[in-house]
């Protein structure tokens, strides 16, 4: 075989296990923020921070940045009604889907940005029942061949009652008038990066990638 044919050979090799690694990253960190929401669902709240980077941060609406991966367990024990689990308590429902990603992984492959849109049914057997809707811009990073989530930023829009849903809902006053009300003792690390207002007041998430036609930042 001439050398230039082996030379293609190999270079054609190597692109093709290049792409293989990428989808199999691509798949891996799917699987990270599924298994995040499935945790959520069932009220493994150990489980579910166990997911994250040690040095994980992780911010929720206007509540602020709470960073570590045990700052953050706490932190989801505490939004989930401090129930410390596992499981949830009967006749409770805490369904969390993780819908819809884009991811975008670094040429390096170490690192790689996400968006999810997270559809939420909240409920107690007999008592309350409520839908809830956001976007996640989340940035994942690969720590000794394992994809762990790095910085978790979830945008809530609503959270609704079943009955009447989300046309019962008022706008807020402020931004920070629609700070969790199971953190009022849980103080963050840091502020907010940003503050808005929900639904019905319309904010967008920014997108961690340019508009794929015109090249351009969106919702920044």
């Amino acid at each position: 075989m001439p050398p230039e044919r082996r030379q293609q050979l190999a270079e054609r090799l190597d692109r093709l296990a290049t792409e293989l690694q990428r989808r199999e990253d691509y798949l891996a960190i799917i699987r990270l923020q599924r298994a995040y929401g499935f945790y959520l669902d069932k009220g493994y709240w150990r489980e579910a921070s166990n997911l994250f980077a040690e040095d994980a941060t992780f911010e929720q609406g206007v509540d602020g940045v709470y960073a570590g991966r045990e700052r953050i367990h706490q932190l989801i024990v505490k939004l989930s009604g401090g129930n410390p689990g596992p499981g949830l308590p009967y006749g409770q429902l805490h369904e969390r889907f993780q819908l819809q990603p884009v991811i975008t992984i670094a040429e390096d492959g170490q690192t790689a940005q996400g968006r999810w849109h997270e559809l939420a049914m909240y409920g107690q057997y007999g008592e309350s029942a409520e839908w809830g809707d956001g976007v996640y811009e989340n940035a994942y990073r690969k720590e000794g061949g394992v994809w762990k989530i790095a910085a978790l930023r979830f945008y809530p829009n609503f959270v609704a009652p079943y009955e009447g849903g989300w046309a019962t809902l008022a706008p807020v006053e402020d931004e920070a008038g629609w700070r969790s009300p199971a953190l009022v003792d849980f103080p963050p690390d840091r502020p907010p990066s940003a503050t808005y207002r929900p639904y019905p007041d319309v904010h967008i998430p920014p997108f961690h990638y340019v508009h794929p036609v015109t090249g351009k930042e969106v919702g920044r």
